[in-house]
């Protein structure tokens, strides 16, 4: 009978956890633009933005859910990663390091802030983990992303390090007028220790632009071809997930519209 009261005592605070860790709030985010020039297909505008993205509060304590993936879609912006430097995901796997990239290669930096914690138990409190974060030109259409570590920031106390997690792609393309990038993230980031699994805060990213040549033969890395009625519609899609399974339970879907 003891035994039996003991268990069941333990699957309603199971139960009750697991519930408030459901209550988690969607995630809130922005992309912020350096000008507010539209550009046009035949005179692109050179364009920087930054993606700014956060999780909402959680109920009593609990960590935050474990991200699974986000795409970005921004109107009238053009990406061009053919005539520009890059750097393959393979190359900086081998070398668990991305020094080894040319430095015009990089496309954006930043960083993210997290906490790793319980794979098992998703309501214990976690450890912070605030990497920087690179993202490089792997080839039109394709991204790499690194996480490194520096004075700056630290993952575990510096009980990670730089190469502790392998690089992983994104993609992106247009949809009609639309850019659309789409970061899946792959399991060995969510769990880059055993036992343990990753709970995103926030993620911060700068995306630069750069111009090659020049009349005819200018190229710009990232440029505004276009707005729409004067503004620049964007939406920030999220999913996430609450379970040790990896299944999805949630999503965010942030639509906002820039000045332009």
């Amino acid at each position: 009978m003891r035994r039996i009261t003991i268990i069941a005592t333990a699957l309603i605070v199971l139960g009750v956890a697991a519930t408030a860790y459901a209550a988690t709030q969607p995630y809130t985010g922005t992309v912020a633009f350096s000008n507010k020039k539209a550009g046009t297909a035949k005179k692109p505008n050179p364009v920087k933005y930054t993606l700014d993205l956060k999780a909402g509060p959680t109920t009593g304590g609990n960590r935050p859910p474990i991200q699974l993936d986000i795409k970005l879609r921004i109107y009238g912006l053009k990406v061009d990663g053919t005539h520009f430097p890059t750097c393959a995901l393979s190359k900086i796997a081998a070398a668990h390091n991305d020094t080894v990239c040319p430095s015009k290669a990089k496309v954006a930096s930043g960083y993210i802030t997290s906490l790793l914690g319980s794979a098992t138990d998703l309501t214990a409190a976690g450890a912070e983990c605030d990497p920087a974060l690179d993202v490089w030109n792997s080839g039109q259409g394709k991204l790499t992303f690194f996480f490194v570590t520096n004075a700056q920031h630290s993952c575990l106390g510096g009980a990670l390090k730089t190469g502790a997690t392998p690089p992983y792609p994104g993609t992106y393309k247009m949809q009609g007028k639309y850019f659309v990038s789409d970061v899946p993230v792959p399991k060995y980031i969510d769990f880059p220790v055993p036992g343990l699994v990753g709970s995103l805060k926030t993620e911060h990213l700068v995306f630069t632009t750069q111009a090659m040549g020049s009349g005819k033969n200018k190229h710009i890395s990232q440029a505004s071809v276009g707005c729409l009625n004067g503004k620049r519609p964007y939406q920030i899609i999220t999913t996430q997930t609450n379970s040790p399974s990896g299944t999805p339970t949630s999503s965010s879907t942030i639509s906002s519209k820039a000045p332009c």
